[in-house]
């Protein structure tokens, strides 16, 4: 069961037309999630509300034990069941093009692998962007139809869902905190790291999904301090 709360003031921020505006590269933008992970005490992310949430169907779990608590999220899992992207948690925005932007705090003891995930399907379906624990950020998709260089084969076929990259860059990251941001506006796609735009492609599949995500997979353990998702 999906449990959702709406607080007075958001509320009625909605009713008069005045709900989380605010303004991004020039233009007006709504807040569709916006994150900042306040539970007193550890909570499973599932039963846990963020600030703003349009769509109200909450968090859910792809893969991972995601919990919340004081101001941070994190993804626990010591022994990954399998070496994947799938550690993912993800939430229903009510819209295909979005900016998500992910603010991290990086474990003194070592980086892990961490980001953002959009158009979200399934398992073999989404756009993510994420840094690959040892300096790089990395655009990729997954499509249930195709295998890792991007040929149609049968969805039976062990290769199907197979990852595409789409872009790659290094980035210094010697400081503590960071974030990655993440945006689809129809079939271009931009990922900026800390700020700087640094990879820019294009989804040629129409991927239309409204889902958005978290992502963090590693023995690591990063804090997310802040996930939101604006639509412009």
């Amino acid at each position: 069961m999906i449990r959702r709360k709406i607080y007075p003031v958001i509320a009625a921020l909605i009713g008069v037309g005045l709900f989380s505006a605010t303004t991004i590269s020039g233009g007006a933008s709504s807040n569709l999630v916006v994150d900042n992970f306040r539970e007193k005490t550890a909570t499973e992310i599932t039963a846990h509300d963020p600030d703003v949430d349009v769509v109200g169907g909450g968090w859910s779990v792809v893969l991972g034990t995601w919990e919340v608590e004081k101001g941070k999220a994190q993804e626990l899992s010591t022994a990954p069941v399998l070496v994947s992207s799938y550690y993912q948690a993800t939430i229903g925005t009510g819209a295909s093009d979005t900016s998500a932007q992910l603010d991290v705090n990086i474990d003194k003891k070592g980086d892990q692998f961490w980001g953002i995930v959009t158009r979200y399907s399934g398992t073999h379906d989404w756009i993510m962007a994420f840094h690959d624990g040892v300096g790089d950020v990395v655009l990729g998709k997954k499509r249930p139809d195709e295998d890792s260089l991007g040929n149609t084969v049968a969805l039976d076929d062990p290769e199907a869902g197979g990852f595409q990259e789409l872009g790659r860059v290094a980035v210094n990251w010697e400081k503590k905190s960071h974030e990655i941001a993440l945006s689809t506006n129809g079939d271009k796609i931009v990922v900026r790291a800390d700020g700087e735009r640094v990879i820019v492609a294009t989804d040629d599949d129409g991927m239309s999904s409204t889902i958005v995500g978290i992502f963090s997979r590693g023995t690591g353990k990063n804090k997310f301090q802040k996930f939101v998702v604006t639509q412009k």
